[in-house]
């Protein structure tokens, strides 16, 4: 403040002496970074006059920040760890994440700079600060609510593929053991030419080679690199 201590006995611009304001210092201090100069351009500028429209508008600009971060920003980053059309549930929580804390970032951001500013117009910020408040609470549970979840998505897929499963599926292959996965047929066994004509089919390699299931069952044996990768 513009203010300076005056000398014993001199007369004093307030009641009872003391400081007095003095209009030479006020102009040492730039014009742009002075309190009241900084909070109106605070109100100006176009991320933090957010806060001073009313809560639907406010919520209604929050939600479109929302969704350009999730279109442009998160789906395309959690797309590259989460394949959408394997792990759809796990893609949306990672994305959902990371536009929650961006969001969450802003409005925190928002809300410490006027809350710094406060005292210049309390009867304007407070309620701001108040909506800011109400604003970092949802978000924070909501955050809170999506981390849990993603950590729990896993069973969370196998438990709706389990339900999403027609149980013919479920018994459509037989409860075999690997030792009778590895033995031949007997039909295979007596007739060469049978044999022969298996072996050609098979390319050389067991037919279980073919399936993930049984080829997991026998435990990869004499099954080639191509196989594995199918």
């Amino acid at each position: 403040m513009a203010l300076k201590e005056e000398p014993e006995g001199s007369r004093s611009g307030f009641a009872g002496g003391g400081p007095s304001w003095d209009p030479g210092l006020e102009i040492q201090v730039p014009f742009e970074q002075r309190p009241v100069n900084e909070y109106s351009a605070l109100k100006d500028s176009t991320l933090y006059s957010w806060a001073e429209l009313r809560p639907g508008s406010f919520f209604l600009r929050l939600g479109g920040l929302c969704l350009v971060t999730f279109t442009v920003l998160a789906a395309p980053i959690a797309a590259a760890s989460f394949n959408p059309g394997k792990d759809p549930l796990k893609f949306v929580l990672a994305a959902g994440i990371g536009t929650l804390l961006l969001v969450s970032l802003v409005v925190l951001r928002i809300y410490l700079v006027l809350a710094r500013d406060r005292l210049l117009g309390s009867y304007k910020v407070k309620p701001v600060i108040n909506l800011l408040k109400q604003t970092l609470v949802g978000t924070g549970a909501l955050l809170v609510g999506a981390v849990s979840l993603f950590a729990f998505a896993a069973p969370v897929e196998d438990f709706l593929h389990a339900l999403n499963q027609p149980p013919s599926a479920a018994s459509s292959k037989p409860s075999l053991r690997k030792e009778e996965l590895l033995r031949l047929p007997v039909e295979v066994m007596q007739d060469d030419d049978l044999a022969a004509a298996a072996a050609e089919a098979a390319d050389g390699r067991p037919v279980y080679c073919r399936d993930r299931y049984y080829r997991a069952l026998a435990g990869g044996q004499y099954c080639k690199w191509d196989d594995l990768l199918n």
